[in-house]
């Protein structure tokens, strides 16, 4: 009899140990999903455009003019110019991140000459694009959330409030020009931290 109750108090005590595991693992569970929904969500819209971005080898250009590239100035598969708005559709405060995917080509430009100008839609240059070092794809930071995506851009967006951008793309002219077909292919998008 006493071996029987002391087995029936383990069973209770292993029982109750699994019950308080299950909920400590539970609330964290639900804990994480609404400190996530807090942040908010934002989402992206090309416009008319898409968010591929690919360039060729064809010619490269110098920044001034690559900072002043409209839409009715681009040559295909030369340069690239995207407009694009983020818009915060969860009612709260949120800090993102503007990234880059880069997509697998066979023959690749050196990512040390894709050069990459931000403005917001007066032309006007973000943080981290106003100096005269135009940055290129190669000094971009890595996404500490994604660990291989580059960081283009990180900021903050109030509640429903739209954020617009223009993005250049262009091959510096330090570059030397080759007979050989090179290209590169970078994905746009947007992530909230």
């Amino acid at each position: 009899m006493e071996v029987a109750s002391k087995m029936h108090k383990i069973i209770t005590v292993v029982g109750i140990s699994i019950l308080v595991l299950v909920v400590i693992i539970v609330g964290i569970f639900i804990f994480n999903r609404d400190s996530k929904s807090k942040q908010g969500s934002i989402n992206i819209d090309y416009g008319s455009f898409d968010k591929l971005l690919y360039i060729t080898n064809a010619l490269p250009i110098g920044d001034e003019m690559g900072k002043s590239l409209e839409e009715k100035d681009i040559q295909e598969n030369v340069e690239e110019y995207l407009e694009f708005s983020l818009k915060e559709e969860k009612g709260k405060n949120a800090k993102f991140e503007i990234y880059l995917k880069k997509l697998g080509v066979s023959k690749e430009i050196d990512s040390n000459y894709i050069k990459l100008y931000l403005t917001d839609m007066n032309d006007k240059a973000v943080s981290g694009f106003e100096s005269n070092i135009i940055p290129t794809y190669n000094s971009l930071n890595i996404s500490k959330e994604s660990g291989t995506d580059k960081v283009l851009y990180q900021g903050k967006i109030k509640a429903l409030e739209e954020q617009k951008y223009k993005l250049r793309v262009w091959l510096a002219d330090a570059s030397a020009i080759e007979k050989e077909k090179k290209e590169f292919k970078m994905e746009l998008g947007v992530r909230v931290y």
